[in-house]
Order: structure tokens, then C-alpha cells, then sequence
């Protein structure tokens, strides 16, 4: 039996906050790369990049660059966004469409 993930937020308090942080993510994704992001709500990605895969799961340190995955965002490519990249300054960790072999939704 398989248990769903519910959506969240790392360190959000609780479902309001996180709503608002996802939101402004979102929004500063958007603003950072002038392209329009979905409403889709990614739990995690799998993805092979210069020949290594690699696994990104919101809550846990990106695989690449260490610092904790606070979302993951969808739009003409993946953004992979931690607080330096994407969250509170800086472009998110860009992931091509071609480069995904797997993504797992948060359940609706």
C-alpha cells in the first residue's frame, strides 16, 4: 500500500503559508524568466543530465548543489527552485523536458 504525499512546503507552518510561499515562488519564477508557469504541483523528478541521473524531491537537499528543495515548478522546462535558486534570489536549476525520465505530482 502506498501512502500520498500530501502538498507542502518545507518549513512552512502550515497549509496557508504554504499555499503563499508556493504562490510566490511561482510568481518570482515567472518574473526571473518572463515565461509562464503552470499550476502543476511536483512532488519530485527524475532526470539525467551529462550522463548521470539524478533524483529531486521537494524537502530534500538537490542532489547538485546541496541546499534544500522547496519546489519544483513546471513550464516550458522544469525549475528546480532552493532558496538561492529561484526562492528568495537567483534563477531556479534549470531541467530540460528531454533531460526528465520521471515526475511524481503532489495528489489533487
Amino acid at each position: 500500500m502506498t501512502t500520498e504525499i500530501k502538498f507542502f512546503i518545507p518549513k512552512a507552518k502550515d497549509d496557508t503559508q504554504a499555499q503563499e510561499v508556493w504562490e510566490s515562488v511561482k510568481k518570482f519564477a515567472e518574473e526571473t524568466l518572463d515565461w509562464e508557469v503552470s499550476d502543476r504541483r511536483i512532488f519530485s523528478i527524475t532526470y539525467q543530465k551529462h550522463g548521470k541521473d539524478y533524483c529531486v524531491e521537494v524537502g530534500k537537499p538537490d542532489p547538485r548543489n546541496g541546499e534544500l528543495v522547496i519546489a519544483i515548478l513546471e513550464s516550458i522546462i522544469y525549475l528546480v527552485c532552493t532558496p538561492n535558486r529561484g526562492v528568495l534570489r537567483g534563477m531556479p536549476i534549470l531541467i530540460d523536458k528531454s533531460e526528465l525520465k520521471d515526475v511524481t505530482d503532489f495528489p489533487n
